[in-house]
């Protein structure tokens, strides 16, 4: 299992399916999902007009540069791995984004977010924590796109939700007031 510090240090590789972590079994991000979750971006921000975004890890931009086309005006990115923070750093140079490296546990609120958007991979002990740390913002909107194959039988439908399909894949962006 990973811990906190291979994380922080372990480089971003792209192997057949996707891309991992160094010292990560589990992919970070798959090649397919590319399309889906940008697409479960664009609606989002098109059915709640958001201005405002806190956004939780980085990867590759996708989201992130979905939420950029999407017009929105205070941008905020957290992202603990060293050299994925620096390539968010070089992608912010034709964006308009706070890049912050850090986990999200470590994060202190300091204003309200239209929304925050969640894209992590809780790994290990971190699962805790970063709920804990999610708890930090009741009463915003919060947002995880999953596929629905990956949705489990006792997850509520009564939460606002926008199910789609993209390349013969069906999506579900979550979306719940904290």
């Amino acid at each position: 299992m990973i811990t906190t510090t291979q994380w922080i240090d372990g480089e971003l590789t792209e192997k057949e399916y996707g891309y991992y972590i160094e010292g990560e079994d589990e992919c970070v991000l798959y090649h397919h999902e590319q399309e889906g979750i940008k697409k479960g971006v664009e609606l989002l921000c098109k059915e709640y007009k958001f201005e405002s975004v806190l956004e939780l890890g980085f990867g590759k931009g996708w989201t992130a540069t979905e939420f950029q086309k999407q017009g929105i005006k205070r941008h905020v990115i957290i992202e603990p791995n060293k050299g994925i923070y620096e390539a968010a750093l070089e992608w912010n140079k034709n964006h308009n984004a706070e890049i912050l490296n850090m986990f999200s546990w470590d994060y202190k609120p300091k204003e309200k977010f239209d929304l925050v958007y969640d894209d992590v991979l809780e790994f290990g002990n971190t699962r805790d924590r970063h709920r804990e740390f999610v708890d930090k913002f009741k009463d915003q909107w919060y947002a995880r796109c999953m596929q629905l194959k990956c949705i489990y039988k006792n997850t509520t439908t009564e939460k606002p939700y926008i199910d789609y399909e993209v390349n013969d894949t069906k999506y579900r962006q979550i979306i719940e007031k904290l």
